[in-house]
This record gives structure tokens, C-alpha cells and sequence, in this order.
């Protein structure tokens, strides 16, 4: 399966001075890779949109993952899935990152269905199971799947709350009690 990993551009003038490395996208993709899958990148805080475009003209990827780990970011990750969903109608689409987790709902009412699903916790481990459920079709029958939302009928459907086992690897106890 082809599969394209999508860091969305820079806040207002932060191009200007601050330009962050997709670190975590890059982590996630790298899981997808090992999972025999071809993998390309694309930074939209270095490359522009008509570059995207023509990306997903040229390669027409089967599932594009876009990283939302800031807020600002949501409207031009809409924006981008309902243009690539008008160009690629078969491309399943879905959006991560730390800020999708907890806006899941919200996104995916925005998107217009243009967004497939919205995938939820800790990425390299779910990307690998989400791509198997691509290509053996579950996604899109909208079977239920943990770390998953997707609408059906309006509703947000969820596979969990969040999550699925993090090992033990979160110190919640940690934190200050006020």
C-alpha cells in the first residue's frame, strides 16, 4: 500500500524563524515502512501545497495520514482532505497527532466525510494496525477498531476512548496534585 505522511505548514510568520522536524510523523511513517508499506513524507512547512498536489497527483497514494499536533493547524488539514478527497475519492484519509486525539469528534464534523477516520494515541503502533484494516477493507465497512473514530450516521464512533496499552510506559502518578 502506498502511504503518505502529511506534516501540515507553519503558524503565521513562524516560516519566517521556526521551522520544527516531523519527528514523530517521521517515527510513525518508519513503523508503516517496516510494516512493508511504501512510505513517502511530505512537509508542508518546506514544500508548499501545489507541491502536495502534484504528489498525490503523480503518486495517487491508497492512504494519506495527516499529523495534528496543534490546534491552528485543523483548518488547513480539512482544507487539504477535502481537496485530496475530491482528487483521489478512493484514498482513505485519516488524521493523528496528540491534538486529533482529543478533538476527534469536532475534526471529523468538519471534514465532511472528506476525513475516513481520526487515530487516536500513540502512532507507530496503531498506524500498523489501521493499514492492515485498510487493506483488508474493515475501515471502510465501518467495523469497529480500537484507537479509531469514524463517523456513521452522524455519530462519532469510537473504537475506544482513547489509547489502547501504552505497556505500562505512562507515569501518571507523576504528576502534581493540586
Amino acid at each position: 500500500m502506498k502511504v503518505l505522511f502529511v506534516h501540515p505548514g507553519p503558524l503565521l510568520y513562524t516560516n519566517v524563524f521556526l521551522r520544527l522536524e516531523p519527528l514523530g510523523l517521521e517515527l510513525v511513517a518508519e513503523a508503516a515502512r517496516r510494516a512493508r508499506h511504501s512510505v513517502r513524507l511530505v512537509d508542508l512547512q518546506v514544500e508548499s501545497h501545489a507541491d502536495y498536489h502534484c504528489m498525490i497527483a503523480e503518486w495517487q497514494p491508497d492512504l494519506i495520514a495527516f499529523s495534528c499536533n496543534c490546534l491552528a493547524n485543523v483548518p488547513e488539514i480539512v482544507d487539504l482532505a477535502k481537496a485530496t478527497k475530491l482528487a483521489l475519492p478512493r484514498c482513505f484519509i485519516c488524521v493523528g497527532g496528540h491534538s486529533a486525539s482529543f478533538t476527534a469528534r469536532a475534526i471529523l464534523e468538519h471534514g465532511d466525510g472528506a476525513i475516513d477516520c481520526v487515530l487516536k494515541g500513540e502512532g507507530e503502533p496503531a498506524i500498523v494496525k489501521l493499514l492492515e484494516a485498510v487493506v483488508d477493507d474493515r475501515c471502510r465497512s465501518r467495523k469497529s477498531y480500537p484507537g479509531v473514530s469514524m463517523m456513521q450516521s452522524g455519530q462519532d464512533r469510537r473504537g475506544c476512548d482513547g489509547p489502547e496499552s501504552l505497556d505500562g510506559s505512562t507515569q501518571r502518578d507523576v504528576l502534581a496534585q493540586c
